[in-house]
């Protein structure tokens, strides 16, 4: 076997073991996803928060909350 078969047959097997792992890396990325979207829906369904409103909070976008000054009278 000559240099460039030999090179040509280690290129080929890399080939198809990044094809594999791009294969593997794309399941574990669409599951990553399908668990984060899960606990994002459950964690929102137990909160005040209206879906958009959870929506921009989670994704970077954030809420003012009003304040309420009267609070802290009715402590004093």
């Amino acid at each position: 076997m000559s240099v460039i078969e030999r090179l040509a047959d280690k290129v080929a097997r890399q080939e198809e073991k990044v094809s594999r792992e791009t294969e593997r890396l794309e399941s574990y990325r669409e599951q990553l996803q399908a668990a984060m979207y899960s606990t994002f829906v459950k964690r929102q369904k137990l909160s005040h928060l209206t879906f958009s409103e959870a929506l921009d909070q989670a994704f970077g976008k954030e809420i003012s909350f009003p304040t309420n000054n009267n609070r802290n009278e009715e402590i004093k």
